[in-house]
């Protein structure tokens, strides 16, 4: 994570410039993610989990019932193919997933600053409600761990507006601002 980080500093000279003590912060979460005992085990995962992957079909519209289809499991097209397809944590997808939500609100036009918070907490429960049960133990490894690989993606994203959308880099700063200056994990 912190290769990472420091590749995406590198990259997108911008990070530094809208957010005040960006290297520092990003430091902070590291050093919170190394002081945890231990994760869970690691195991494969969709590597580019978000909204642009999934799809609803919904069989008959009035029971609301339908299938889920999950695509494209290549992962993140900047991370060498070697890496994607190694195992890690599970909350990565979860991530990415959280992080997608920004574009929606962005791309979509969401005035509504509430809007946001409701749908990660939203999804954020529904993943709680599917997930074993955690203890306050690991209710805070996992807090603490997602807080980490979200700022990991959206650093990724940085980079990856920078090369190929620059009018979006607006949407990972944005990201970044609110990850890093809402309130640290306990």
């Amino acid at each position: 994570l912190r290769k990472r980080a420091r590749w995406a500093l590198e990259e997108v000279p911008e990070l530094s410039g809208h957010i005040r003590a960006l290297e520092l912060k990003v430091e902070q979460t590291l050093e919170r993610l190394e002081a945890l005992e231990a994760l869970e085990p690691a195991t494969r995962i969709h590597g580019d989990y978000h909204l642009g992957q999934v799809l609803h079909e919904v069989a008959d519209p009035e029971a609301g019932e339908g299938r889920w289809f999950v695509l494209d499991f290549e992962g993140e097209p900047l991370r060498p193919l070697a890496e994607r397809s190694r195992a890690d944590q599970p909350l990565r997808d979860v991530a990415g997933m959280l992080r997608s939500f920004d574009y929606a609100a962005a791309v979509g036009g969401v005035a509504d600053r509430g809007w946001l918070d409701a749908v990660r907490a939203a999804y954020l429960s529904a993943y709680e409600e599917s997930s074993p049960e955690r203890d306050g133990t690991g209710r805070r490894v996992a807090t603490t761990l997602l807080a980490a690989l979200e700022l990991d993606k959206a650093l990724y994203e940085a980079v990856y507006e920078a090369r190929n959308r620059p009018d979006w880099l607006e949407i990972p700063l944005r990201g970044l601002q609110r990850l890093l200056n809402g309130p640290a994990p306990t």
